[in-house]
């Protein structure tokens, strides 16, 4: 029994390996081919995976890293000297915008949500404080639209069908048709927005960080009360959250290079 599990583990590492270390979208032919393992075996495996966001799969059915995995990724690779970059960053982002500013991952489980992941909170007195960690719609959230609109239609199908659109805020988009009508706006310009529809009285901006073989990794978002700044103020500060997209994005191809050449 106890070397049958064993068995498991490996085919299980196995195709994660494949996965990650692939330069491109790869197909489950290619796992079975590369790996040697059963292809019944190999197709469970992959739907294991896929269920649990560990990996997605292309409009052609080949597979590369999904929410999950990318997350874990970033968690080891952060080396203490990346970290300190990446935190650099953000706190030289937040002062100049004078706002709480942080990056968010997709987490597309059973439930699927966005997550904090890090944030620099500025030092107004009035502050919306929203944890490291905390879950955040896709639908009603910048960070999360933005990552809706990085997804083929076959996988934001997926997504939708796993969630309901219930009212978060006053402008929340309850109607899916009226989401994918965002969702092709944030795709032409590059951003999202929110403009209290994930909280009344928050204002929000989200630009994305994707990886060298151009997968979303994660959101670079600000956030701010609406008595303070709104949208049209805080997309004045583009140019500035570009640099900051552009310097995360070097840092983590950096960071990437690094763990290749030491691997």
């Amino acid at each position: 029994m106890v070397s049958e599990k064993v068995n498991s583990v490996d085919r299980l590492i196995n195709v994660i390996e494949r996965i990650g270390e692939a330069k491109s979208p790869i197909s489950a032919s290619d796992i079975i081919f590369e790996s040697g393992i059963p292809k019944p075996t190999c197709h469970r495996l992959l739907q294991q995976l896929d269920d649990a966001s560990y990996i997605q799969s292309d409009e052609r059915g080949h597979f590369y890293p999904g929410s999950q995995m990318l997350s874990i990724a970033l968690d080891v690779r952060w080396t203490n000297q990346h970290k300190l970059q990446r935190q650099a960053i953000l706190h030289g982002l937040s002062r100049k915008l004078e706002e709480t500013c942080g990056l968010a991952l997709a987490n597309d489980d059973a439930s699927p949500h966005m997550v904090y992941y890090d944030r620099i909170q500025t030092n107004w007195p009035l502050q919306i404080v929203i944890p490291v960690g905390f879950p955040t719609p896709l639908w009603a959230s910048a960070s999360g639209k933005l990552y809706l609109s990085t997804l083929t239609p076959p996988q934001l199908r997926r997504v939708l069908s796993k969630i309901e659109l219930t009212q978060c805020a006053k402008n929340t988009i309850i109607d899916r048709q009226s989401l994918k009508k965002e969702l092709s706006l944030i795709q032409r310009r590059g951003y999202s927005v929110d403009n209290e529809e994930f909280i009344d009285g928050m204002v929000a901006i989200a630009l994305p960080l994707y990886d060298q073989m151009g997968h979303f990794m994660a959101a670079l978002f600000c956030h701010c009360p609406k008595s303070r700044k709104n949208v049209d103020d805080l997309e004045n500060y583009l140019p500035i959250l570009r640099t900051a997209q552009s310097s995360l994005e070097a840092v983590y191809r950096e960071m990437k290079e690094l763990a290749d050449g030491s691997a």
